[in-house]
């Protein structure tokens, strides 16, 4: 009886190391350990913006049964986040209106993109 594990060998049946390094195009999104950190700590910095602030606190009075909320500005971009797929797919032909009507408001920066995600 053969008790080797398939999982654990090769094609030839030699045993493989249980923690084999992987080939720098299977590795992910990071190619090193220096772009992994850069992005971590991009994730940590957030980008203040008052109008934003101004917009995330009054959003339910400005879009009452929106089913979107802000989520983030960054680079030029607020982020709407919205619970699902069905949400972002409803609320994708509503995108142009609410870029007019935030474009409206008083302080509102002279160039942004809408962009919707799909976030819990």
């Amino acid at each position: 009886m053969d008790d080797t594990n398939s999982y654990f060998v090769d094609e030839f049946g030699r045993p493989l190391p249980r923690f084999s390094p992987l080939a720098p195009n299977e590795r992910g999104r990071h190619g090193s350990f220096g772009s992994a950190v850069d992005a971590a700590v991009k994730d940590l910095v957030v980008e203040r913006n008052d109008f934003f602030d101004s917009l995330a606190d009054r959003w339910a009075a400005l879009f009452p049964k929106s089913p979107a909320r802000p989520g983030r500005y960054e680079d030029g971009r607020i982020f709407l986040y919205v619970r699902s797929a069905p949400a972002l797919f409803a609320f994708r032909p509503r995108l142009p209106a609410v870029k007019r009507a935030l474009a409206a408001l008083p302080d509102a920066p002279g160039k942004f993109d809408v962009v919707l995600e799909i976030r819990k």
